[in-house]
């Protein structure tokens, strides 16, 4: 979808290319559902195995209410000089855990975070926004 005043258009992202993309960004956000409401919540993650890889802190509300519930997972990159960027979104399944010795981010925040959790994906799909030409040139 082009929209022709602008110059920009709207691209769907093949596989591939939406985990090449969470891989090239350190910072997500994750997001569930606890008993109040929907929470989402920023985490720095890795990918492995095919996998969001996240840490937390024992007794977080992360780590209490997402083992082995659905969890979506939202990566982007935002160009907002250009009106240009892309976003992708994992759902899947939590895996709590707190032996993973597989990869798994260094936290960015102080304190200990020896809790992982590890998002299976059900699902990934991805949008960009494309710049075909500037606008002011017409």
């Amino acid at each position: 979808m082009v929209d022709s005043a602008s110059g920009v258009r709207l691209e769907e992202l093949d596989e591939e290319t939406c985990w090449r993309l969470v891989a090239s960004v350190p910072v997500g956000r994750i997001a569930w559902n606890e008993t109040g409401g929907p929470v989402v919540l920023p985490v720095n993650h890795v990918v492995a195995d095919g996998t969001v890889v996240v840490r937390t802190g024992a007794w977080s509300g992360l780590e209490r209410h997402v083992d082995d519930s659905e969890v979506a997972y939202e990566v982007d990159e935002v160009d907002e000089a250009a009106r240009a960027g892309w976003s992708v979104l994992v759902r899947g399944l939590a895996e709590v855990s707190y032996d993973d010795a597989g990869a798994r981010p260094e936290p960015w925040a102080g304190g200990a975070r020896p809790v992982t959790v590890r998002v299976h994906p059900r699902s990934i799909s991805g949008r960009r926004l494309v710049v075909d030409r500037d606008p002011q040139e017409s």
